[in-house]
């Protein structure tokens, strides 16, 4: 067993082994239940046909509590371990602070996927517990496909706002400060963006989170300035991700572990 694995299995098992993620997972299966139970009585109050694929495509909209949790995750990885005066054993074993801070950063990542597959595996039980099989008239391969793309696109901005979650962290030695922060600018990027675009601020382009989402590219429709590609927003997306982790990493290396 290499160090990094043996370094990633110790991250995840921290996770997952807190309260908190355990009620997270239970809260999510109640809110995909509760909405399954709310569908099917508008169904039998309004007239309305509902059906598997209809169940899976609303239930997208309860992605953004696997964000949430995610950046909550990544944004107290780190400085829970100066909280807690935990990081000195951390860093006096064997393996060096960039290992350290790779596993910890792909424990955050593995957990948004793990979180992924619990919401799909919950989706798809609820659908076929309130609304039966899904129907293979019309074309169930596309319907498949837009699923799979919106869970792509959702992961994107998932990953990026880990990341950011994840370098205040590395950053700061507050894991409420960089929790919040992260869900603040979560909160007001969209609507800072939209700003910037009304005044015609050709800058605002730049910003992170002029690029978070991708679906006017794939599913039609207008990025939020003019003149943006695809091309464009994952290039801005990348240049973020890269700047992120090199500052989250020049931080770690440097950082005085006296706490």
């Amino acid at each position: 067993m290499t160090s990094r694995y043996r370094l990633l299995r110790i991250e995840l098992m921290k996770i997952m082994e807190r309260l908190r993620t355990t009620v997270f997972i239970g809260l999510m299966i109640l809110l995909h239940f509760c909405m399954a139970l709310f569908m099917k009585y508008l169904e039998h109050s309004s007239g309305v046909q509902y059906d598997w694929w209809s169940f899976a495509a609303d239930s997208t909209h309860l992605l953004f509590f696997v964000q949430i949790w995610t950046i909550v995750i990544a944004g107290d990885i780190i400085s829970s371990e100066f909280n807690w005066g935990t990081v000195k054993l951390l860093l006096i074993r064997p393996a060096n602070r960039t290992k350290i801070l790779q596993s910890k950063y792909l424990a955050v990542l593995l957990f948004a996927v793990l979180c992924m597959i619990i919401f799909w595996i919950s989706t798809l039980v609820f659908g076929l517990i309130f609304f039966g099989q899904p129907s293979l008239e019309g074309n169930p391969i596309q319907q498949l496909l837009n699923l799979g793309i919106d869970c792509g696109l959702y992961l994107v901005e998932v990953i990026m706002m880990a990341t950011l979650a994840f370098l205040l962290s590395t950053v700061s030695r507050s894991s409420s400060l960089s929790i919040g922060l992260t869900i603040f600018l979560l909160f007001v990027g969209s609507f800072l963006t939209e700003l910037l675009a009304y005044v015609s601020w050709e800058g605002g382009k730049f910003l992170l989170f002029a690029n978070l989402d991708l679906s006017p590219y794939v599913q039609g429709g207008d990025p939020v300035f003019k003149g943006m590609t695809l091309e464009f927003s994952l290039g801005v997306l990348i240049v973020h991700f890269l700047l992120f982790h090199v500052i989250a990493w020049f931080i770690f290396k440097k950082r005085d572990v006296v706490v």
